[in-house]
């Protein structure tokens, strides 16, 4: 790798400083982790620097997993097994558990029943669609999370040293082999991905101040950073997002399978348990305020029914049955930008409302 004192190709021109930071609650964990990770990303330097890691803010935009429970299988043996691949990969991509087909494999002995709609193409693949609440019954009666369409969207970062001993990046410009492995790992699991534009410039570590990772993240409208380093065959993977960072080395696959594995804990729910969550929202100036707010939160995955509770000048109260808990909910919401927490509403009710405020 180059010395810390050269310029490095980079696909990123150093986006402005956002007016807004804010602080994370695991900040100094991460900022440990960071420093460790420096050492092997000498170009990341300043990732190191003393002091609270500070992590700047962005608008959050989550992204709709629209073919959630559907998957295209190469037919390697007969239609029948192909059939039973297909649907274990979609039990994995709605729970978040890499387990979830060999946890179940006694009830997939017949995956036709669970089939919408399918077709076989002409190089050989199965392309499926399942119907989702039988799959959700299916994972909910094996006491197996479900985690909704609503995802996180991760930025990539992949820098693939050659032969040659220099790094280059892996873009959305260019055709890479390594793009397309980790694409392919991302639809099976489910994960929206974004990759860098190339740019015109490069940067110096000295240009990189804190927090640079989630900043950049935020540019692209993405949630985390996915940040690889490849070589000699072995890829180190390190997944920063505002809960936290996690790091894991392997192959290339293996960073979609931490950052998988990681927002799956967070915000898969149990399919077989409902709350009622008590929302305040204010904001709501008029009609089509009202009918954004409503038609967003009924057509969420943890939603299950919404109820109005009171419409008093611009606050609308609402009472939602959820999949999960309020916590899953606020982290759930918080993907989008729509509705902006603010501080717990006053109520007569254990543990108070969750209260938001709308912003069109």
């Amino acid at each position: 790798m180059p010395s810390s004192g050269s310029f490095v190709p980079s696909p990123l021109s150093p986006p402005p400083r956002p007016k807004k930071a804010v602080t994370s609650g695991r900040a100094c964990e991460a900022l440990g982790l960071l420093r460790r990770v420096a050492s092997s990303y000498r170009w990341l330097s300043q990732l190191a620097l003393l002091g609270p890691l500070v992590l700047f803010a962005g608008r959050a935009q989550a992204v709709t997993v629209s073919d959630l429970y559907e998957t295209s299988q190469p037919v390697q043996g007969s239609r029948d097994a192909a059939f039973v691949d297909a649907l274990k990969t979609v039990l994995v991509k709605v729970s978040g558990q890499r387990d979830a087909g060999a946890r179940l494999a006694g009830e997939i002995g017949d995956p036709r029943q669970y089939v919408q709609r399918y077709s076989f193409t002409g190089d050989g693949s199965l392309e499926v669609g399942f119907d989702g609440p039988s799959i959700d019954k299916l994972l909910s009666g094996a006491g197996l999370p479900i985690w909704g369409r609503e995802r996180p969207a991760t930025l990539v970062l992949l820098s693939v040293e050659g032969a040659d001993g220099l790094a280059r990046w892996i873009t959305a410009d260019v055709m890479a082999h390594e793009r397309d492995a980790i694409a392919r790992a991302a639809r099976d699991r489910g994960l929206p991905l974004k990759w860098p534009a190339l740019g015109a410039t490069g940067f110096s570590p000295a240009e990189i101040d804190p927090g640079v990772l989630l900043q950049v993240a935020a540019q692209y409208d993405a949630d985390a950073v996915l940040l690889g380093r490849s070589s000699g065959g072995l890829v180190h993977w390190t997944l920063v997002q505002q809960e936290g960072a996690a790091e894991t080395s392997g192959s290339l696959e293996d960073g979609v399978h931490l950052a998988a594995d990681t927002f799956a804990r967070i915000y898969a729910v149990s399919g077989s348990t409902l709350d009622s969550v008590v929302m305040e929202i204010s904001g709501i100036a008029g009609l089509d305020a009202y009918a954004d707010t409503l038609n967003y939160l009924e057509g969420m995955t943890l939603v299950r029914s919404v109820a109005v509770e009171q419409m008093a000048g611009d606050k609308l109260r609402l009472r939602l049955a959820v999949r999960g808990d309020a916590e899953t909910l606020k982290r759930a919401i918080a993907l989008d930008d729509r509705l902006v927490a603010l501080e717990a509403a006053p109520t007569g009710e254990a543990g108070g409302a969750l209260a938001f405020r709308y912003q069109p």
